[in-house]
């Protein structure tokens, strides 16, 4: 190997084709400094307005996110609701046409037909109650008053 170097040296010479610029070591680190200051400087209104405009942006999203679940709901209740419900018109004329074919006396007669009902009890259902009430050892005041 050592007759390699020998030989090649005498085809170029024993000087060094590469060299370091004057002065390169030491100004190297101020360079790298202003080079990186200067490429942070371009990102830093970035960040600024970044940091900025991110809660405005996030309020303006959660208002929108609202507005749509608003708006869902709202349409969501009212097909609901208009399905189930009969339209103003034909309710108005049921009740005009309806209500003339009903004279006072059938609304007394209704309700006092539910009242009937209401206090017919099976004669064997009321025993069942008192034999219960008695077995139970309860006032009959108590009874009364509830009762009345």
């Amino acid at each position: 190997m050592n007759d390699f170097n020998k030989k090649l040296g005498k085809l170029k010479g024993n000087t060094n084709p590469f060299s370091v610029p004057k002065g390169y070591f030491e100004s190297f680190p101020t360079e790298l400094q202003e080079k990186i200051i200067y490429e942070n400087r371009e990102y830093i209104w970035i960040i600024k307005l970044f940091r900025f405009v991110k809660p405005q942006v996030a309020l303006g999203l959660m208002i929108v996110a609202f507005a749509l679940i608003a708006i869902t709901t709202v349409n969501f209740i009212q097909t609901n609701s208009s399905n189930s419900t009969i339209d103003n018109d034909l309710y108005t004329r049921t009740i005009e046409v309806d209500a003339s074919e009903f004279t006072e006396q059938h609304f007394i007669d209704v309700l006092l037909d539910d009242k009937k009902k209401v206090n017919d009890h099976s004669t064997e259902d009321s025993e069942f109650y008192i034999h219960y009430l008695i077995d139970e050892d309860i006032d009959y005041q108590t009874l009364i008053e509830a009762l009345y």
